[in-house]
């Protein structure tokens, strides 16, 4: 059986086609704004190509993200939330809970023994947006995604844990201040991690000891870094962890949820 599950988030649209579960294709693009059902499509044509597979030979396709239902060609949709929970198991049989820390949005859940899900939590108010916000000001610092994984060194200075948008000003009269642009970014990330540690903080439900990390900012060394320091834990992360969304969509697919 071969599905392909498409991940459309506020940023990047991922695409990822199983075989009989297992990843045969992926393709990530811009999601970009008004042409977002295009972006969808280029993705998944990708992912086909990569598969060195056609259309015709996908039984199903299945979306999740915050731009599920632009994704026309889609034939079932599912929560993020779900979705995340599934790309858990199947990265770390046993899992116990999992976080997923994107561009927009942080959520975090205890996986359950009877059912998929026991507790969720969703990022509240100034806790969305931590993804996109460090992106942009690594932009705004002329650094690489690579070199923003690297910035855990000494603080510039004092800078908002609590809304994204005092944060980039804070960074901003940290930068004019002469603060170095590395250091900036290294503040910035441990603010970000703070802001996020929130989500799975607030489960009232144990994450218990086995919790994955999946979504973009799994692959900043550097936030994960200050995240597992914040809530004395360590996480297990996958090598596909910017795609578990759309993983996890085409599992939701052939086991349910």
């Amino acid at each position: 059986m071969i599905i392909a599950g498409i991940d459309m988030g506020i940023c990047n649209t991922k695409a990822a086609i199983m075989k009989d579960e297992k990843i045969i294709g992926r393709s990530a693009v811009p999601t970009g704004g008004i042409d977002r059902p295009q972006q969808a499509q280029k993705a998944y044509d990708e992912a086909l190509k990569n598969a060195g597979i056609a259309a015709g030979d996908v039984e199903r396709v299945v979306s999740t993200g915050k731009g599920k239902f632009d994704v026309a060609f889609a034939s079932e949709h599912y929560t993020e939330t779900v979705a995340a929970a599934r790309a858990a198991q199947y990265a770390l049989p046993g899992a116990t809970a999992v976080m997923s820390a994107g561009a927009d949005e942080t959520l975090s859940a205890a996986l359950g023994t009877t059912r998929l899900i026991d507790e969720f939590v969703l990022n509240q108010k100034c806790s969305a947006g931590i993804g996109a916000f460090l992106e942009y000001l690594g932009a705004r610092l002329e650094l690489t995604l690579e070199q923003i994984s690297n910035c855990d060194g000494p603080d510039a200075g004092e800078m908002n844990e609590g809304c994204v948008v005092f944060s980039e000003l804070d960074a901003l009269s940290l930068l004019n201040a002469g603060a170095a642009p590395e250091a900036v970014m290294s503040t910035a990330n441990r603010a970000a991690a703070t802001r996020a540690a929130t989500v799975l903080a607030d489960l009232t439900a144990s994450p218990g000891g086995n919790v994955v990390l999946i979504g973009g900012l799994a692959k900043n060394a550097a936030f994960v870094k200050a995240l597992e320091a914040r809530l004395g834990r360590s996480f297990t992360i996958p090598e596909d962890a910017e795609y578990c969304g759309a993983i996890g969509a085409a599992l939701c697919s052939v086991k349910g949820i």
